[in-house]
């Protein structure tokens, strides 16, 4: 059995400015997760990301025929769910036979919905799919039940079926690092409008999910509000692997990188020790930022740091439920400048539901007051 796996390119209805900072942005790490856990297990897999390539619906049909998989698989998200829906009818249309599979965020939280309006669409991985792949592929390849697959959603003559959610992966050192060699593309991290990782670079991430509960973010309900690290040493291990394969610039993409900081603080220890010679980009809320951490993020080779700051409004940011105030920004934003972080990168959004045109100022005129301090996007 053979399962090939499609990263998809954004919508052609989405914004050009959205779309370029999608492109051959980061790897697609999911997908190479699931190709890993298959491998261990021999099965044969292949992945593409049609955004890297610059493949067009057409030519990533194209590569489906060639790859001639059981089961196909499809990473989603919102600006990109459309587009997989048309490569999935195209090749349904070649070939009736083969399974599609659309999962993580667009699939796991419209799941009824996609399968009512793309008949294409076969079955939906809910959450995290580590596991959920392989029992997947297990009961397809025995000809089991897919009801008795967790965290899925299908259509069955009985109408269309949830299994139950299928529990969180506590242990995250046990799944093997993301099997980056399955896609050939050269990757360029988008920040602020600027290219900022001339050099080769990936990404990878040191622990999963997100404790705190932002309106606007989909990653707590995900990851079921629950924040689960990888240990240290396990980091450490892929670190030292993406050293050796010659990458000179990674990001960390983790939900909440900053969130206890004794680890991060021993993880970037560990890394001056271990002479990990590489530089680096991450996130970090202002209300979790002492100067100790930031000061050892900056020695262990951070040139980036980047700040959900959101909006000089408190009224705002209580709207939004972020827990942190303006004056937390503009202290977490000196601090770390002054720990020697080179570039502060700042978020805002504008335009929640009943915001003001004066507290939409206010932000603006708060970003260029303190743009001398870090940049924005």
């Amino acid at each position: 059995m053979k399962f090939s796996f499609v990263n998809a390119s954004p919508n052609e209805d989405l914004d050009e400015r959205e779309r370029r900072k999608a492109i051959a942005s980061f790897p697609p790490l999911g997908i190479l997760y699931l190709a890993a856990v298959l491998k261990e297990r021999g099965i044969e897999v292949s992945a593409l990301d049609q955004p890297a390539k610059g493949f067009t619906i057409k030519e990533t049909v194209r590569w489906v025929e060639k790859e001639d998989p059981d089961i196909l698989g499809f990473s989603t998200f919102s600006s990109s769910g459309r587009t997989a829906a048309l490569i999935s009818n195209e090749v349904k249309k070649k070939n009736p036979d083969i399974i599609t599979v659309f999962g993580n965020y667009y699939a796991t939280f419209n799941p009824e919905r996609i399968l009512r309006k793309y008949p294409s669409v076969d079955i939906i991985a809910r959450g995290e799919g580590e596991n959920t792949v392989v029992d997947l592929v297990n009961c397809l390849r025995n000809k089991g039940k897919l009801k008795e697959v967790l965290g899925i959603t299908f259509i069955n003559k009985n109408g269309i079926i949830s299994t139950l959610d299928r529990p969180l992966i506590t242990n995250l050192d046990s799944l093997p690092f993301p099997d980056r060699k399955l896609i050939d593309s050269e990757y360029h991290c988008m920040v602020a409008g600027a290219n900022v990782a001339i050099k080769k670079f990936t990404s990878i991430v040191s622990s999963r999910g997100c404790v705190y509960r932002c309106r606007f973010c989909s990653c707590r309900q995900f990851a079921r509000t629950t924040w689960r690290p990888r240990s240290v040493k396990n980091t450490l291990q892929e670190l030292h692997f993406l050293a050796s394969e010659g990458y000179k610039q990674f990001i960390f993409v983790d939900d909440s990188f900053t969130l206890n900081q004794k680890r991060v603080i021993k993880l970037c220890r560990s890394m001056r020790k271990e002479k990990i010679d590489m530089e680096w980009i991450c996130e970090g809320r202002v209300d979790n930022c002492s100067y100790e951490m930031l000061r050892e993020i900056a020695k262990a080779g951070c040139k980036i740091l980047y700040f959900g700051i959101e909006s000089a409004n408190q009224r705002i940011l209580n709207y939004y439920n972020k827990q942190t105030t303006p004056q937390q920004s503009k202290t977490a934003v000196r601090t770390a400048r002054k720990a020697g972080i080179d570039v502060i990168i700042g978020s805002f959004i504008v335009g929640a539901p009943d915001e003001t045109r004066e507290e939409i100022h206010n932000t603006i005129e708060f970003a260029k007051k303190n743009s001398d301090r870090f940049s924005t996007i």
